[in-house]
């Protein structure tokens, strides 16, 4: 939550949007991913989860996604798909969770937008229809939004889905499976098992 958890609810809380409004994850099964469907569910907002990939798609769903779609049908029938669950509208505001290089332009699109080395937004798309840009590392008020989230997620019963990995020795498995874009969630190198056994005692967790 430390990381992943503030970023995307960072995003969020930088869109503005309020109860029964429209937001769309482009990357919504990755590790901020399916944290952001579930803060958006929880909020109220009409959740519609864009992934490339089967187990993005799962994971975005089991989330809270009203609406998945499958970014790997092509950019004009993601926005297609988009309008018919939004009247033609397109979404209040859209985050772009992926490093894809169109993912920040289909964004754009379908928005009424988002961490790629480039930005490529086609200029029809920035200026034509008036789209703001909002770039957002963390939440601005780190400290205030970081409680907020931590209270949010203790009422909503937000759960982080890992992909635990025992030892140092096991981090190029962790890349292995990370490239290959089969991980549903965040990768998670566990170095001291016994101080997660310890934690989870002093806490009251069992499993």
């Amino acid at each position: 939550m430390a990381c992943a958890g503030i970023t995307v609810w960072g995003g969020l809380v930088n869109a503005g949007l309020k109860a029964g409004e429209t937001v769309a994850l482009v990357g919504a099964g990755g590790g901020l991913g399916h944290l952001g469907c579930q803060f958006a569910h929880a909020q109220g907002l009409q959740v519609i989860g864009i992934d490339a990939r089967d187990e993005g798609l799962d994971l975005a769903r089991k989330s809270g996604a009203d609406v998945v779609i499958d970014a790997r049908i092509g950019k004009e029938k993601v926005i297609e798909e988009v309008k018919k669950v939004t009247d033609q509208k397109g979404v209040d505001s859209a985050l772009t969770l992926s490093d894809a290089p169109g993912a920040a332009a289909l964004a754009c699109a379908i928005t009424k937008i988002a961490q790629p080395p480039e930005v490529l937004v086609p200029y029809h798309e920035l200026i034509f229809r008036d789209i703001r840009i909002h770039g957002s590392l963390i939440s601005p008020r780190l400290k205030t939004e970081s409680v907020r989230m931590l209270d949010f997620v203790a009422e909503h019963d937000i759960t982080v889905r890992t992909n635990p990995f025992f030892g140092l020795k096991e981090i190029p498995r962790l890349v292995e499976l990370a490239h290959s874009g089969k991980m549903a969630g965040k990768g998670v190198v566990i170095v001291d098992e016994d101080e997660i056994k310890n934690v989870k005692e002093r806490i009251g967790v069992t499993g």
